[in-house]
């Protein structure tokens, strides 16, 4: 199933069954690898949206999830278009009672968890100018990520093929708001024969004044992906990723300071309120093909997030000696190994494909 960001479209009548032929004339078979072994879309039980990377990227600009992603049925993105914040993501209602950042939900990206042991998740560290494909899996069968009841988001970057090319792309709008990137992709060989390598490399910044005082943001972001060929069946893939945000935090506004100026940022502009974070991770994905019917797959992976926050806090609570203050200072690393064993089989007597075996260690 194709997912396309269409708003505020109005076609006639009389063109709808031109446009259903030209689509079932392109029409493609879709894999999912989000089950978490990979199958045809039609033949895994699971609910699952596909979104399309070249399609999330002619939606500019290419910043956030919430440009592209609010065709995916059952999934809710909101965007507070406040960069301190990260958007709130909801499966079926499962994170919607989340103030910041995402809970309930698993996030993987290139299969590294985007999502701490805690439960909490991040997108800002997704680079859409990279992504092959999102994948949302809706429902119980999410459980096979562990405790994830509402749902996975996968993400999957583009492996280079050839022939090798360079993207450079920009975006500019009101208030002061720059986008602009470049890709590289490329391979060596055709990928099935021992020695060859394909890469994909981007790196892009996005920069604003932000409608309201005291609303600026800035965000550098990188991706890379080296795939190393090691014989007939088997394969090694480094992966990279680095993001930086400082962003400033406007704060809310009463009714009577909306009515008197709805740009304006009193106590943003009183405490200096932002927020700056930073992250850095790597991983190496060893792919092997045992057999026909079985694959082995091992994933390390180690990061490491910086956060600090200035809150909008008056100090007399923060005098208290139970009060934590009004700055969050916060370093996080993490590491972690993830095996997965995949059999493929036939049961009752026509194509199947077992729950893989897998043991996790984060």
């Amino acid at each position: 199933m194709k997912i396309l960001s269409v708003r505020h479209a109005a076609l006639p009548a009389l063109l709808l069954p031109l446009i259903a032929a030209a689509q079932a004339a392109d029409e493609q078979t879709m894999v999912v690898t989000a089950a978490p072994t990979t199958v045809s879309e039609l033949d895994t039980p699971a609910a699952v949206s596909v979104v399309n990377g070249d399609e999330m990227r002619q939606a500019a600009p290419r910043v956030n999830l919430s440009e592209s992603l609010g065709a995916v049925p059952g999934l809710q993105v909101q965007n507070r278009q406040n960069y301190a914040q990260d958007l709130q993501l909801s499966i079926r209602g499962f994170g919607s009672r989340s103030t910041y950042g995402v809970r309930g939900l698993r996030i993987y990206v290139d299969g590294i968890p985007a999502t701490m042991p805690d439960g909490q998740g991040q997108t800002s560290n997704i680079d859409i100018g990279s992504v092959d494909t999102i994948e949302v899996l809706r429902g119980p069968f999410s459980a096979l990520y562990g405790n994830s009841s509402g749902g996975v988001i996968n993400v999957t970057s583009q492996t280079g093929t050839q022939p090798p090319t360079v993207e450079a792309s920009s975006y500019y709008g009101s208030f002061g708001t720059w986008h602009y990137g470049m890709k590289a992709t490329g391979a060596v060989g055709d990928g099935s024969h021992a020695g060859d390598v394909d890469y994909t490399v981007s790196t892009n910044r996005f920069t604003t004044h932000g409608y309201r005082d005291h609303s600026g943001a800035r965000k550098n972001l990188a991706n890379a992906r080296l795939g190393v060929r090691i014989n007939d069946v088997s394969k090694l893939t480094l992966l990279l990723n680095s993001v930086d945000i400082k962003a400033n935090d406007a704060g809310g506004l009463t009714a009577d300071e909306w009515r008197d100026n709805p740009r304006q940022s009193p106590r943003g502009d009183q405490y200096n309120t932002r927020k700056n974070t930073r992250q850095t991770q790597a991983g190496l994905r060893y792919e092997r093909q045992l057999s026909a019917q079985d694959d082995l797959s091992v994933m390390m992976y180690a990061g490491e997030r910086e956060t600090t926050q200035f809150q909008s806090i008056p100090r007399a609570p923060q005098l208290k000696p139970s009060h934590a203050g009004g700055v969050i200072d916060l370093t996080r690393h993490y590491q972690g190994i993830d095996t997965r064993l995949t059999h493929r089989g036939r049961a009752a007597g026509g194509p199947s494909r077992s729950p893989p075996v897998s043991t996790t260690r984060t």
